[in-house]
Formats: C-alpha cells, sequence, structure tokens
C-alpha cells in the first residue's frame, strides 16, 4: 500500500531492492513528490503491476476453489478505496486482467477463501460485516 497513488503488487525475491522510497508511484498525502519523485532508477526493481488511482489493499488470496471454476489461481485482493475486491488474473508473474468486483461492500479489509471454495469478506466499517460469496453475486 503506496502513500497517495502507486498501491504496488511485487514478488519479492531475496537481494532485490524494491526501491523504496527511492523510487514510487506515489505521492505524499500532501500531493509533494516522495523522494525526487522518479519511478524508476537503475538496479531498483519494478513492480509488477501498480494502481494509480489506489485500490488502497487490505488482504489478498490467491483462489484455489472450484466454486468459481475460471477464477482458479488468481488474485484476489480486499480493496479499501474505492471498495469491494480486486481480481487480478495471472499470467506467471504477469497480470494479465483485472477485474472490480462487489463494489456494494464497500471497504473490504479482509477476504479469504472457505473451506467450500465461497469467499468471505470482512468490511471495514462501524457496522461491517462477513459476507460470503457465492457465484452469482460478483
Amino acid at each position: 500500500m503506496a502513500p497517495r497513488g502507486g498501491d504496488e503488487l511485487n514478488v519479492p525475491l531475496a537481494g532485490r531492492n524494491y526501491g523504496w522510497p527511492v523510487i514510487t508511484y506515489g505521492e505524499d498525502y500532501s500531493g509533494t513528490p516522495i523522494g525526487e519523485g522518479v519511478t524508476a532508477r537503475e538496479g531498483m526493481e519494478q513492480p509488477i503491476y501498480y494502481w494509480d488511482p489506489v485500490i488502497a489493499p487490505g488482504d489478498m488470496t490467491f483462489y484455489q476453489g472450484t466454486r468459481f471454476p475460471d477464477w482458479h489461481g488468481d488474485l484476489i485482493i480486499a480493496s479499501l478505496s474505492p471498495g469491494g475486491l480486486v481480481r487480478l488474473t495471472l499470467d506467471g508473474e504477469r497480470v494479465s486482467g483485472e477485474a472490480r468486483l462487489a463494489s456494494e461492500l464497500g471497504r473490504v479489509r479482509d477476504v479469504d477463501e472457505g473451506p467450500d471454495g465461497a469467499l468471505w469478506a470482512l468490511t471495514d466499517a462501524r457496522d461491517g460485516a462477513l459476507v460470503r460469496l457465492l457465484p452469482g453475486r460478483q
């Protein structure tokens, strides 16, 4: 999760430099650049994916169930802003697609897969809820 703009998805590997705070796609909450305001520098890794505007990620899980058969192996991410869930389809370590789901839930802090393959989302609100998601409710 970045400060403002530039939430990143990385596959961290030992010995690699992912650049924070020297390189970033985000900016400070005041609107000023972080560091020199650069997004790349020699010897520093680029994210495999980034969001601007942000999704403010909470939890994430790789879907392994059978209830959503087309989603097997996809990354499901809880979103605090704008809310709902974000589904990324992957081709190895490359993001090949993005879908926004269940935006009506508002801020989602946590997402997990239940033993029956349903997805469970925990909303982040004073009157928050634990919601079971099944096919047909996307």
